[in-house]
């Protein structure tokens, strides 16, 4: 069954992991399946956060554009990869782009159920938070290195 997929997929995701089976079904259920063609952007930098994704299949890359316009590549993302959650924590915009690199297939999870998510679990909150850090931590090291060119 679909929905028992999606919960498995769900269940493999590191921040989703601890999740009691009938909350993974309510967020499978209420996520939507989203597919972005190779090149496609699925989030642009700037523009307002409504939801964050979780890469059920393929792979995007993550760019951040500078003040002058110019890309300078992140990381790549592949399965399972949960994206999109800074903004919806910050209320903001998004901090980065994300394309497709191939055809990708996501889960959308809108902003208000993510928010509702690591509100009710301490252990969602923990996993963002960690998994926040290491970003942080990973782009540092990036625009360090970036900056001794």
């Amino acid at each position: 069954m679909p929905l028992d997929r999606d919960v498995e997929t769900l269940r493999n995701i590191p921040l989703f992991a601890g999740l009691a089976t009938p909350r993974l079904k309510l967020i499978a259920y209420t996520a939507e399946m989203v597919r972005f063609e190779p090149g496609e952007v699925i989030v642009r930098q700037g523009d307002p956060a409504d939801a964050v994704y979780i890469i059920a299949e393929g792979e995007a890359d993550v760019l951040l554009t500078d003040d002058e316009g110019k890309d300078m590549f992140l990381n790549t993302m592949s399965r399972h990869t949960l994206f999109g959650e800074i903004a919806v924590l910050c209320q903001g915009r998004r901090t980065t782009t994300v394309k497709a690199k191939d055809r990708v297939v996501t889960y959308k999870i809108s902003s208000q159920l993510f928010l509702e998510l690591v509100r009710s679990s301490p252990e969602i909150g923990m996993q963002v938070m960690t998994v926040l850090a290491q970003r942080l931590e990973r782009s540092t090291h990036l625009l360090q290195h970036h900056d001794r060119r």
